[in-house]
């Protein structure tokens, strides 16, 4: 019972966290759009905690999981990990080389995309905390629907 609580509070730390970063990254990705390398780096740092965080919650979910059971005949639990999926998609896949693109642009201007590479970050980050309000509402599901 102490792991599955422990499980608990890491994985809504780690959801927090992601979240909490999240926020910075869009309005670090235009400070970096205009030339300023070290908000580049720092985003650049922001993105690998939020990495982490990402990763974690995943693996906190899935431990909360298998400790518990397995998936409950509850529709809830495999949306929110398909849910939890299309996040760490969105993160690696859109969000990690979006930046890449943007330090590289700030580092060395060729395109003079930088300003491109910041909406998109922008938008895939605001993408990341749609879904991650729609985790947090089906996280509470079960105490928002009536029971006979």
């Amino acid at each position: 019972m102490i792991i599955k609580i422990l499980l608990l509070i890491l994985h809504i730390l780690t959801a927090a966290a992601w979240f909490g970063l999240s926020i910075r990254l869009g309005s670090q990705a235009k400070f970096a759009a205009t030339g300023q390398h070290s908000i580049a780096v720092d985003g650049t740092r922001t993105l690998s905690l939020m990495s982490i965080m990402l990763i974690s919650l995943f693996v906190f979910s899935m431990a909360l999981l298998i400790i518990g059971g397995g998936y409950p005949d509850m529709v809830q639990y495999h949306i929110a990990s398909t849910l939890i999926i299309f996040l760490l998609i969105i993160q690696f896949v859109f969000l990690r080389p979006a930046w890449n693109k943007l330090v590289i642009e700030v580092e060395a201007p060729q395109t003079g995309r930088a300003s491109l590479y910041a909406r998109r970050i922008s938008i895939f980050a605001g993408t990341g905390h749609l879904l991650w309000i729609a985790l947090l509402i089906l996280m509470f599901w079960n105490r928002f629907t009536l029971t006979a």
